[in-house]
């Protein structure tokens, strides 16, 4: 928040924009909740998350998810910026939205400490193949002897998650799931972080990012 940057004349009109990049200025003075701007300039504009609806309803869920399960605060953290540069810039590029958020809320996860076990059984710790169950409260996947701890989830599903913990977001972007696979995806995510952090998650862009995919765009 930068008071001031709207106004006529103002040296940072047009220089910060929703989704853009900058690199900024900043007066810390004591006593004071908010840092002073005074300088800022524009590394990239990411012009295509504000003019094109797909990329901008991407990028609206992913700052939600962003803010929801990261705590901010005054302290730089290096890999949430490359994540978010990574996000932005894939999206920018056409990169198409489901895979590329499903794939990094898995990667803004594993960053706070909530991520999940997707190879080896969360009860017993064998490893796990073919048809398996999922435990929200326990942390990913069992096995089939302790499969009455959760619930089957399709095969597909667990294979993208266990990719998304060690590929990079560009492969992910390549992977193609059956109709409906990435809203299913993503709703075991959403129910999963709801367990963890124990409340109710209210994602704005996700009624718009699934009005799209109906609509057939």
């Amino acid at each position: 928040m930068v008071r001031g940057a709207l106004r006529p004349g103002s040296k940072f009109l047009g220089r910060m924009e929703l989704f853009s990049q900058g690199e900024f200025q900043l007066i810390r003075r004591e006593g004071r909740e908010l840092d002073t701007a005074t300088e800022v300039s524009v590394i990239s504009h990411n012009q295509m998350l504000r003019t094109e609806f797909r990329a901008f309803a991407g990028a609206g869920l992913f700052t939600e998810w962003l803010l929801t399960v990261i705590n901010y605060g005054n302290e730089p953290s290096g890999p949430v910026y490359r994540l978010v540069e990574q996000v932005f810039g894939l999206l920018e590029a056409g990169a198409p939205a489901w895979p590329v958020i499903c794939g990094s809320v898995v990667r803004l996860l594993q960053l706070s400490g909530h991520g999940f076990s997707t190879d080896v059984c969360v009860a017993c710790g064998t490893g796990v193949e073919g048809a398996v169950c999922w435990s929200h409260s326990s942390g990913g996947v069992v096995c089939g002897k302790c499969g009455e701890a959760g619930f089957p989830v399709k095969s597909g599903i667990i294979s993208f998650l266990s990719r998304a913990g060690n590929s990079s977001l560009e492969s992910l972007a390549r992977v193609r799931l059956w109709p409906g696979g990435y809203i299913q995806c993503h709703s075991l995510l959403k129910e999963y972080v709801q367990v963890h952090l124990e409340r109710r998650l209210l994602l704005k862009s996700e009624k718009v990012m699934k009005e799209i995919l109906d609509a057939g765009h």
